[in-house]
């Protein structure tokens, strides 16, 4: 439909511009030529059969868009019945007796799946649900009907007082008026070719504001007509949305009928400030006082908008020939901008899954809750992986990590581990967190490397989200403190039941907490230190909890000092009014706390400055617990990969600029090291290799990624940068061959010389 219908148009504006043009030219003066006595002399007007022809045309195509745009309702209806609604019912008697096929066929798929596909507990809401919007298709689709006429209605309106008791509504008159009476006009023109070419123009015109009017004309009725058929068929659009194969088809058919739907709203508001804007003058400089240029050869009148046609003022110079003409183009803007728009809008939409959105994931997860819950079913044994039955592809790398075996005779277990899920939507939803997959690592990783800084919002919120839940001490709202307080709460009770989820999400959170801490500059350190200090000697600002806590520091602090602790004197010195911790105060509590002072291991923690704790080979658990993967996920992240090392601008190493092939390189080198150190029996080198995934480490700990995942997920961005690497050597040696085969060779810097002759000197040497 939206492939052929901007053909049908372009070839309906063809024939009607050929048929006018062509209908003009063939009454180009084509009588008898007169005698020499009877020839008009130039400069007098005559009778012209084109210029008589062209003018009804006008009256007519402005009196049928005059007639349109009064009439712009969906529909008229007499005597209270409306003709759709009969045959609308004969389609909707149809439906129901398809639905009662559906049900078979429904039955029929639970018996053969036994309620793996679909459940009755789930086809009978979904059911009732369509029986409901078939029934009353007719009275829902009427309704937002009437509301976009509403719309039009109001924006349709003729601003112009003088006019809108006779024409209430926007008119031929507020645009390119062609008025005059179609049965008593005769066409005139002067005799000379000197008029010849001013008369073809306006002539032109002319046909070119008709041809607009019908064009605008055809678009408003061809979408009354199709709205009309949609609702006819309007029962069997729910059909569409019971079955997920034939839920796609249902897709298109709504995309279309809002296509339709919405194209008048936008071209009424088009429209109407189009006319806004000729009555306020159109933005262009136009000096309308200049003297005539062209001659008025025909007595049809053409003039812009606000302009006072005359014999003297009909497009008689350039800048009331422009303003015309620029008149002529918005028009036909109002015409189509409202399907680009549409089309655009239409192509997001279809990109937008609603199966993969969060919200929609959990309450198909939950179910409906009005209609309760049945018996939890007997479960099958939990699989390692996701990967389908019958595919005997292995997870791309070749580390041997031991994975223990779960047994289906162990069903206490597997039922708490499915009841787990439940719990783990509710950790969600408190959370405003998702799981993350491994395209999602790999989309995180990006963003982080990206020079892009909108690309670092979404990195930022989960983080802040981390931080928060990990130190809730830290916010300065009330509701906010309480509510991540509960949350951590929530996440450390869930945790200890054994809920994998609740662990990922508090050993993320700190993490995330930590890393945070540790990078921040020195000036925010201290500051955060002297608040901290300030807090501790006037604790009576903080809320009951926290003036607790803060109480038992200072207490603990002062019999330190009496017993005489140089760092308990020196934070209590700092503490007081007036003064504030150095740089030397931080690091002897940073000492302290390494070597295991509680006291400095208070302060810091009251203050948020904590070390990086360094990733470990016990960061990452041995099988995945939150989420299945399977080889699709690894086959996604080495697209992507191959993606952003082909279009990513490359980073900068230290500062300094580097081209993509330096930064694959390196990039190659590093992922190889890190594989290497994560498959190695050392367990020092198994801490390496943790820390140097250290920057998308919250994220793997949030999904639950085992080692081996991480190690394969290595692996598909290591085969990725392989596969570009190898693109760009192959194309740098065509590039070669090129040159040799006759080309001449770029001229290269004398510098650039020097340094591969040095190059070249060192490979030979070794």
């Amino acid at each position: 439909m939206k492939k052929f219908l901007p053909k049908l148009f372009l070839v309906l504006f063809l024939i009607a511009a050929s048929y006018f043009f062509l209908h003009g030219a063939s009454h180009a003066f084509a009588q008898t030529a007169p005698s020499p006595s009877a020839i008009p002399a130039d400069g007098t007007w005559v009778s012209d059969p084109d210029v008589t022809f062209v003018g009804k045309v006008g009256a007519r195509a402005g009196s049928f868009l005059d007639w349109t745009l009064q009439n712009y309702n969906w529909s008229f209806v007499s005597g209270g019945q409306n003709p759709l609604a009969s045959f609308w019912a004969t389609i909707r008697n149809i439906v129901y007796a398809f639905l009662t096929l559906f049900v078979l066929v429904t039955a029929f798929i639970l018996i053969i799946t036994r309620g793996r596909n679909i459940t009755v507990m789930k086809f009978i809401p979904r059911f009732i649900l369509i029986i409901v919007l078939i029934t009353f298709s007719f009275a829902l689709t009427q309704f937002i009907y009437q509301i976009i006429d509403v719309v039009q209605g109001f924006f349709l309106r003729n601003p112009d007082p003088s006019t809108a008791l006779a024409h209430p509504f926007i008119w031929q008159g507020n645009l390119l008026y062609i008025g005059f009476d179609y049965q008593n006009f005769l066409g005139y023109r002067i005799y000379g070719a000197a008029y010849d070419e001013s008369a073809f123009i306006s002539l032109l015109l002319v046909k070119l504001t008709a041809i607009t009017y019908y064009v605008m004309v055809g678009i408003l009725l061809l979408r009354k007509i199709i709205l009309w058929f949609f609702i006819i068929i309007s029962p069997i659009f729910p059909l569409l949305l019971l079955y997920s194969p034939i839920r796609n088809t249902g897709k298109i058919w709504i995309g279309e009928f809002f296509r339709w739907l919405l194209y008048a709203p936008l071209f009424s508001i088009f429209l109407s400030g189009l006319v806004f804007i000729w009555r306020s003058g159109i933005p262009l400089k136009f000096n309308f006082n200049q003297a005539v240029v062209y001659p008025t050869s025909i007595n049809i009148l053409l003039g812009g908008p606000g302009q006072v046609l005359s014999l003297t003022n009909s497009l008689n110079n350039s800048n009331t020939f422009a303003q015309y003409i620029v008149a002529l183009l918005m028009l036909w803007v109002v015409i189509i901008l409202p399907f680009l728009l549409l089309q655009i809008f239409l192509d997001y939409l279809n990109t937008i899954s609603i199966g993969d959105n969060a919200w929609v994931k959990q309450l198909m997860t939950t179910g409906s809750s009005f209609i309760g819950r049945g018996p939890i079913p007997p479960p099958a044994p939990l699989p390692l992986s996701s990967q389908p039955a019958g595919m005997a592809r292995s997870i791309p790398f070749t580390a041997k990590v031991e994975i223990p075996q779960m047994h289906s005779e162990n069903i206490s277990s597997q039922i708490a581990n499915l009841r787990s899920v439940q719990s783990g939507n509710e950790i969600l939803r408190l959370t405003s967190l998702s799981v993350p997959t491994m395209q999602d690592i790999a989309r995180f990783e990006t963003s982080a490397i990206s020079s892009d800084i909108s690309r670092h919002a979404e990195i930022a919120k989960m983080h802040e989200t981390l931080e928060r839940i990990a130190n809730p001490s830290v916010i300065s709202s009330p509701m906010e403190k309480q509510r991540y307080a509960m949350v951590k709460d929530k996440l450390v009770s869930e945790g200890q039941k054994g809920d994998p989820l609740a662990t990922s999400i508090l050993s993320a959170a700190n993490t995330v907490s930590t890393s945070s801490t540790s990078i921040l500059s020195k000036q925010q350190e201290l500051s955060k230190l002297n608040t901290a200090l300030a807090h501790i000697q006037n604790p009576d600002f903080a809320d009951p909890v926290e003036k607790q806590k803060l109480i038992a520091i200072k207490q603990q602090l002062s019999e330190a000092e009496k017993r005489g602790d140089p760092l308990a004197t020196s934070i209590l010195s700092a503490s007081k009014k007036g003064k504030g911790a150095d740089e030397d105060l931080k690091q002897k509590l940073k000492e302290a706390k390494e070597k295991g002072n509680a006291l400095a291991s208070m302060v810091l923690a009251e203050a948020g400055i904590l070390e990086l704790k360094k990733a470990s080979a016990d960061s990452f658990p041995v099988v995945n617990r939150v989420q299945s993967v399977n080889l699709d996920d690894y086959e996604s992240v080495k697209k992507l990969w191959v993606e952003n090392y082909q279009k990513l601008e490359p980073p900068k190493a230290l500062g300094k600029e580097r081209n993509r092939k330096e930064w694959i390189s390196s990039d190659v080198d590093k992922i190889t090291e890190t594989i290497n150190l994560l498959v190695s029996t050392d367990p020092q080198n198994v801490k390496k290799g943790m820390e140097s995934v250290g920057s998308i480490l919250p994220f793997l700990l949030i999904g639950g990624f085992s080692q081996t995942e991480v190690i394969a997920y290595l692996k598909a961005k290591l085969e990725a940068a392989k596969e570009v690497l190898s693109g760009l050597s192959s194309k740098e040696e065509e590039e070669d061959t090129t040159l040799e085969n006759g080309q001449k060779p770029i001229e290269k810097p004398k510098e650039m010389e020097e340094q591969e002759e040095i190059k070249e000197e060192t490979n030979g040497n070794n």
